[in-house]
């Protein structure tokens, strides 16, 4: 082999085109000819090293050990076109490997592999992808095929490897197997290309998501009653409320109250599928959306009867079920199940049930509503070590104020001895009230500080009871704790997204960029979903980091096998899945064989 330097200009053009080949001799019955193995591009590497190039090229196609020493540029160059060369014969050979025997010499001494790339996570939210038919629903809206391959990229490796744009592109050229799943190259993608599909995303954000309620709820007989609604925000890394108008300095969820925040509303059903996402301003209140936001999903799938009963339950919690919220839900047609912000007191209860082992529900009805007033044991064992604790640091906290009082240089000063218990009772002020701190002065100075603690004044009894309130009087008690406990999806639902699915912080400026990247988030999560519901059913309760853990280690890989005779064998294929791997694709129905184990000569 070796390397010729081909110089083209234009017509009309001064401007002078180089750039490099790798050629390779080869001799027919009609004499010796050449062919191209390999465009280089423009070479940055001295003449004089072209030849050296060439020669270690071809060593590492056919796995010969290097024989003469060369610069470290010139190595990396070698394996890196190598690897090309390598991926194109794979690729243009249709030889698959088969049960057939198939014994050859080779050189066991000098075999290497190169050129891994994880597949196993990949391959199993490829199959949530495909489970939920989103691909068929791009063609239906136009995309072409290149677009539909970003798309799935953008969503795909939301779930698999959140980060930026550029973080994506570098991902799928370098790290993972998915181009190959897909049969598509991801090697050269811009960030342009991956912005422009983004838009195309949010553009047809309403059908997607109509699209994806209905797949869900026809793949899996979900019997939609139950509406589960909640608020997340997330911050910004500079100054995006110039550049978007829903950007805005408010309250942080991230304890980022420096940084401008926006809001993203979810609607779940009981089973954590998302029902409809909506987009709000940072500073814009829970209570504030939670009509417009249920109607807003209601009204786009109340077309379909099947799909969405005319009076679903909507489940909030407490910061949301204000009575003017519950008011205003009754006179929408809506149901309700929420905690109660008040406690039913002077009314017996009618009836206690076990709604679950440790879970004591008192059933109680008031003007055509149920309150339970339930008791967790365990709830109340948690309240009373967190009452404990906190007590525990706050008389600590007095008690060094004390012993101040008596030190050489500790602070005696009246007023500022005030000033710091105040600090303390508002360190813990879940706590504070339900202690009596009396400081006893003499000429300006505290010379003694007392405290007691009675529990009965602490604001609530942290017995571990708490009142849930509906107005679904067909509903037995142990229907209305199961019903509310599903909030507990809103919740994982948000961390998935915060912590799992890159949602958080958000770098973009532009407001399309912006509501397009929460967007993709979103979509990610339904696979997510998709590949619970069916774990689930397993009997696998795992999060997505523990399952991505576990399926990280099957990768592709290409095994080259020097022959005796001279060239090498090139095998392309799939690392055997492990125990774990495989009963995960068995709860998929998958293969537990991603891509085909593909062989080439050299």
């Amino acid at each position: 082999m070796f390397i010729r330097e081909v110089k083209k200009k234009n017509k009309g053009s001064r401007k002078v085109f180089v750039y490099h080949r790798l050629i390779e001799s080869y001799r027919t019955p009609k004499g010796p000819r050449q062919r191209v193995v390999l465009d280089l591009g423009k070479l940055a590497l001295p003449r004089d090293q072209w030849k050296s190039l060439a020669n270690r090229i071809e060593q590492v196609v056919v796995g010969q050990q290097i024989l003469v020493p060369v610069s470290e540029q010139v190595e990396a160059l070698a394996h890196h076109y190598a690897d090309i060369i390598i991926k194109n014969s794979l690729s243009l050979s249709q030889e698959h490997l088969s049960k057939e025997q198939n014994y050859q010499t080779v050189d066991v001494n000098a075999l290497s592999q190169s050129d891994a790339k994880t597949v196993g996570p990949e391959y199993v939210a490829l199959a949530a992808f495909n489970g939920l038919k989103i691909e068929p629903l791009f063609q239906k809206l136009g995309f072409s095929l290149f677009q539909i391959q970003l798309a799935t990229l953008l969503i795909v490796g939301r779930l698999v490897h959140p980060g930026s744009e550029k973080e994506l592109k570098r991902w799928a050229g370098h790290n993972s197997g998915l181009g190959e799943l897909l049969n598509a190259d991801f090697s050269r993608i811009g960030n342009n290309a991956l912005y422009r599909v983004s838009d195309l995303l949010l553009e047809y954000k309403k059908e997607i998501e109509a699209f994806l309620r209905e797949q869900a709820q026809r793949t899996f007989s979900l019997q939609e009653t139950i509406v589960l609604y909640d608020l997340t925000n997330t911050y910004f890394e500079g100054q995006a409320d110039e550049h978007c108008a829903k950007a805005r300095f408010a309250r942080s969820k991230d304890k980022r109250n420096d940084c401008p925040v926006i809001t993203l509303g979810l609607v779940l059903d009981a089973q954590g599928f998302v029902k409809g996402s909506r987009i709000f301003e940072g500073n814009v209140s829970e209570p504030g959306t939670l009509l417009e936001m249920v109607q807003s999903i209601h009204s786009e799938t109340n077309s379909n009867l099947s799909l969405f009963p005319s009076r679903p339950t909507v489940v909030i919690d407490a910061g949301i079920a204000t009575e003017e919220n519950l008011g205003l839900l009754k006179e929408n047609h809506f149901s309700y199940i929420v905690v109660s912000r008040t406690r039913p007191d002077g009314l017996a209860g009618e009836s206690t049930v076990e709604v679950k082992e440790g879970v004591q529900a008192e059933v109680i009805t008031r003007g055509g509503e149920v309150f339970l007033r339930c008791t967790s044991k365990a709830k109340a064992e948690k309240e009373k070590a967190i009452i404990q604790r906190a007590s525990q640091k706050m008389e600590q906290a007095l008690q060094a104020i004390k012993d101040g009082l008596t030190r050489k240089g500790g602070t005696k000063n009246y007023a500022k001895i005030l000033e710091r218990i105040g600090r303390i009772r508002e360190r813990f002020s879940h706590v504070s009230q339900g202690y009596k701190i009396a400081v006893q002065e003499q000429e300006g100075k505290a010379v003694e500080i007392t405290w007691s603690l009675d529990e009965s004044k602490l604001g609530k009894p942290y017995d571990g009871s708490y009142y849930l309130r509906t107005d679904r009087l067909d509903l037995d008690p142990k229907d209305i704790w199961s019903l509310y406990t599903m909030l507990t999806n809103v919740e994982d639902a948000f961390r998935c997204l915060k912590s799992e699915l890159g949602l958080r912080p958000i770098y973009h400026r532009n407001e399309n960029r912006i509501e397009g990247h929460l967007f993709i988030s979103v979509l990610a999560y339904h696979l997510l979903s998709f590949v619970q519901f069916h774990l689930r059913k397993a009997g696998y309760n795992h999060r997505w980091p523990a399952i991505r853990s576990m399926l990280a280690s099957q990768v592709l890989v290409t095994t080259t096998l020097p022959k005796l005779e001279g060239g090498a064998i090139h095998i392309r294929g799939c690392t055997i899945p492990t125990f774990y791997q495989r009963n995960i694709f068995k709860a998929l129905n998958l293969n537990p064989v991603p891509v085909p184990t593909q062989m080439t000569e050299q």
